[in-house]
């Protein structure tokens, strides 16, 4: 199959968007699945909008004509897609037990074999298969239970967003940092139980490597008239399903699926974290882009949890440590504040009574959007390092 191209495509950067823009934008996302909306349509806000080249003049236009300015973001999106390419990949070297590195970015098989040997290496990991995805990918969790029965329980998601590359390659910097320097943190596994799915959404993920660099959804058949596949599987999710923030058109990128958990991959992620015994303490989802630190709930304005001040305090915490790193500046916000989007899966871990639940949408603020450099990996993991020990020196901090 001939490869999805972005030639001529650019992502447009809009002002700050008046509420009648921001409405306008927000009704043209749900009503058209030519542009794509990268970064929201939010009052007070700019949006990002990937456009194809045939609609830059009317879509400048439309604008122009509610007062919004526009800036271009990137001027050519394949040309970017191109110089951000994997290299191909070679075996693993001599030695070594894994062939991920943090140089560059790796599909689904290269990071199960990392968690796979992370399981080998230490007597006190495994690995538990969940499932297969609807293309029959397998879906694995590492589990690192050296704490034993009864210890508190954490719960860490990558990949749900097929072409939010940054969020697995950060994910797997954080665990491979929390298991291999075990001697530097030794309460953080001697006290907490960890458990890890590094690919969420595996098919999609493979599809962003394979076909479209671009795409967001799951692969799944939805029964289209157009042929269009997939389910958003951070609409999928069974709390307040349906409510906000979706589509029900088939082909948009924010179509929630007939139903909550249509898809495959969320049946098998809600089946294994509902096994989990005590319910975690603390859910975590890797996304991009925006440098946001999310607190719920999402579905709706105004919906915080009952222990939002805590949560939130944290998510500041955490905020001012990551920029001590690097001087990235991430804002710490609740999730619906950005905008209100119903179905989303750190919602409905807090749902089931996880204490902490956080959504980080890492780097960058949309001079790259989703196409993120590789060389960028690494220092989004050192700082995230540091917001991500924060958390966990608060959640043991309780069980002391």
């Amino acid at each position: 199959m001939a490869k999805t191209s972005y030639d001529g495509y650019q992502v447009l950067r809009t002002s700050a968007l008046t509420a009648e823009a921001s409405a306008m934008l927000r009704e043209l996302q749900l009503t058209t699945n030519s542009i794509d909306f990268w970064a929201e349509p939010i009052t007070g806000r700019s949006a990002d909008i990937n456009t194809p080249p045939e609609l830059l003049a009317s879509l400048k236009e439309m604008l122009a004509s509610k007062g919004v300015e526009v800036s271009t973001m990137i001027e050519d999106v394949e040309k970017l897609i191109q110089e951000t390419k994997p290299a191909a990949k070679t075996a693993k070297s001599e030695g070594k037990r894994y062939a991920m590195d943090w140089d560059d970015y790796y599909d689904h098989d290269t990071l199960n074999e990392f968690i796979e040997a992370l399981a080998d290496a230490n007597d006190f990991a495994s690995i538990i298969p969940i499932g297969q995805s609807y293309e029959g990918r397998e879906m694995k969790v590492l589990a690192i239970t050296k704490a034993g029965p009864g210890a508190p329980n954490v719960f860490l998601e990558s990949g749900i967003h097929a072409r939010e590359w940054i969020s697995p390659a950060v994910a797997t910097y954080v665990v491979r940092q929390l298991v291999e320097d075990y001697a530097d943190h030794p309460d953080y596994l001697d006290k907490i139980n960890w458990y890890f799915l590094p690919s969420a959404n595996p098919d999609g993920y493979t599809y962003t490597f394979t076909d479209d660099r671009l795409w967001r959804k799951t692969r799944s058949d939805t029964g289209s008239a157009a042929g269009c596949k997939g389910v958003d599987p951070n609409r999928n999710w069974g709390f307040h399903f349906g409510e906000t923030g979706v589509s029900f058109d088939k082909c948009s990128e924010v179509y929630c699926g007939e139903e909550a958990f249509s898809e495959v991959e969320m049946q098998n992620i809600r089946d294994f974290v509902l096994t989990l015994d005590p319910v975690p303490v603390l859910g975590w989802c890797f996304h991009s882009y925006s440098q946001l630190w999310l607190w719920p709930y999402g579905y709706d304005y105004g919906a915080y949890p009952e222990n939002y001040k805590e949560i939130q305090q944290l998510a500041i915490d955490a905020s001012d440590a990551l920029y001590a790193v690097h001087g990235t500046v991430f804002d710490p916000i609740n999730s619906a504040d950005l905008y209100p989007a119903a179905g989303a899966s750190d919602d409905w871990y807090k749902s089931i009574g996880m204490r902490f639940v956080f959504t980080t949408e890492l780097r960058d603020t949309g001079r790259y959007g989703f196409v993120l450099p590789k060389d960028q990996i690494i220092p989004s993991g050192e700082e995230m390092w540091a917001g991500f020990t924060t958390v966990v020196n608060k959640v043991l901090e309780d069980v002391q």
